[in-house]
């Protein structure tokens, strides 16, 4: 299998021998170049490279030109930039001339190798999958996802702002990612904001910025990640979880086009499209008094919806197929298929951490199966225990005490799942329509470890 190149550009020898040490050692390809004029002609030669690590200073021509030079010929190739001279402002000028990432010397391996993972993952085009269905690196068959697909293609070429729900899992950065990509700010940098991560007590900093001498500590002036946001996109997820006073600072910000730092006198202009994600439901929220109804209507001009996993079920073949060639690409266990009893199994499971999960439990019995496939016996017990009695390949050959106790179990599976769908996972009424007392309907949740979807 071919594997994925990467070029890499530094004057010092001794770090073009540290990256390729690194870097083969992962399966990657490297071209090597000491010279920044002789690696843009290699790029101009050669069309085979997945990504480009760059030293800035570089005598003759510095990375800084060099980025500007291979975003001409390559607008979409993802450019990680390195020096051992770093300052914000250099990181600043570096992603918004198209680099992916500034790293400052010395890192480590691990923060290289995970900077190259989501340049790949997540901007660069990824290797030809064995499947058509999927659109950047969102994989789907079902009818609900080619509407997503076809939502992202309407609406990235405008400048709207666009609300993304869905569940934990359902892949809404993905979609983010992808709005961005094929919007005409492409060339310019997307901001992620987790706004459930930031203390409230740093929020606001980290948000608009500040100036040198605005509290104890602020010894030089930083920008915040809305100005770090100017010309691209703004991406904030979990977006119901910014507290209330900020929701108006932002909201400001996006009626006036302006920000002003903590400190700060001067108004300066930003240009943004903010991209929101929420796994919670806006309306909801609105009625609960966590999101402002004025600043929920400027951030949901558009909406994409993401179904979850269990409602589109016809996806999980194709996505098992996917995530296994990904990790046969990488790490060649020669593991790239399922047998039945273990895709039934994943079929019959609700999958409540969505896409996720399932990319995490695939992951993980990757390692743990042997090869040429992935057998029921290698899944997590809890989705091992789902596969239906009616299977020839789970009771052919059980004994006729394990075949009975194997229906039952299935039995009391899917009656208790179905009844607490039905009543919202309210447990005293689920007692009452199936009259059993709370106690057994607690046990049975507690024996087949099913869990509550999480809010859409």
């Amino acid at each position: 299998m071919t594997k994925l190149e990467i070029l890499v550009i530094d004057d010092e020898k001794e770090m073009l021998v540290s990256y390729e040490k690194i870097l083969t050692r992962q399966g990657f390809t490297v071209h090597p170049m000491q010279d920044a004029r002789a690696a843009l002609q290699f790029l101009r030669e050669d069309h085979n490279i997945s990504l480009i690590i760059c030293d800035l200073k570089m005598p003759v021509m510095d990375g800084m030109d060099l980025l500007g030079e291979i975003k001409k010929l390559h607008p979409y190739l993802p450019v990680i930039m390195v020096t051992g001279y770093g300052t914000l402002e250099l990181a600043i000028e570096a992603v918004k001339n198209g680099a992916f990432d500034f790293i400052e010397k010395p890192f480590s391996s691990k923060k290289l190798l995970t900077s190259i993972q989501n340049a790949l993952n997540q901007i660069a085009p990824s290797p030809k999958s064995p499947t058509e269905d999927t659109f950047d690196n969102i994989v789907g068959k079902s009818q609900a996802m080619k509407d997503v697909f076809e939502m992202i293609q309407k609406v990235s070429y405008g400048n709207a702002n666009i609300l993304i729900t869905g569940e934990s899992g359902t892949g809404k950065e993905l979609v983010a990612r992808s709005i961005h990509k094929h919007s005409l700010r492409r060339n310019q940098p997307i901001i992620p904001i987790n706004c459930g991560a930031l203390p409230e007590n740093l929020f606001e900093s980290e948000l608009f910025g500040y100036e040198k001498g605005a509290f104890t500590g602020a010894f030089q002036a930083k920008p915040g990640l809305v100005e770090l946001a100017n010309g691209g996109t703004l991406f904030l997820d979990e977006v119901c979880e910014l507290p209330l006073q900020l929701q108006v600072k932002l909201l400001r910000t996006l009626e006036d086009r302006t920000i002003r730092r903590i400190g700060g006198k001067e108004e300066i202009p930003v240009d943004i499209r903010v991209v929101s994600a929420t796994n919670r439901d806006p309306e909801q929220s609105i009625r609960e008094g966590i999101l402002r109804e004025d600043f929920f209507y400027r951030i949901n001009t558009i909406r994409i919806h993401i179904p979850p996993l269990r409602e589109r079920k016809e996806d999980i073949e194709l996505l098992i197929t996917h995530f296994l060639h990904e990790l046969d690409r990488r790490y060649k266990r020669n593991i790239t298929a399922i047998d039945p009893a273990a895709l039934e199994a994943l079929y019959a499971y609700n999958w409540p951490g969505n896409v996720r999960e399932l990319q995490n439990v695939i992951e993980r019995t990757y390692y743990l199966a042997s090869p040429p496939l992935i057998r029921l016996h290698d899944l997590p017990s809890q989705i091992s225990d789902c596969v239906t009695v009616s299977s020839e390949a789970s009771w052919k050959h059980l004994p006729y005490r394990e075949a009975k106790e194997k229906a039952l179990e299935n039995f009391e599976k899917k009656y208790l799942l179905f009844h607490l769908e039905q009543n919202h996972w309210n447990i005293s009424r689920t007692a009452e329509k199936c009259g059993i007392d709370r106690r057994t309907i607690h046990r049975l949740i507690k024996r087949y470890k099913l869990k509550e979807p999480g809010p859409q």
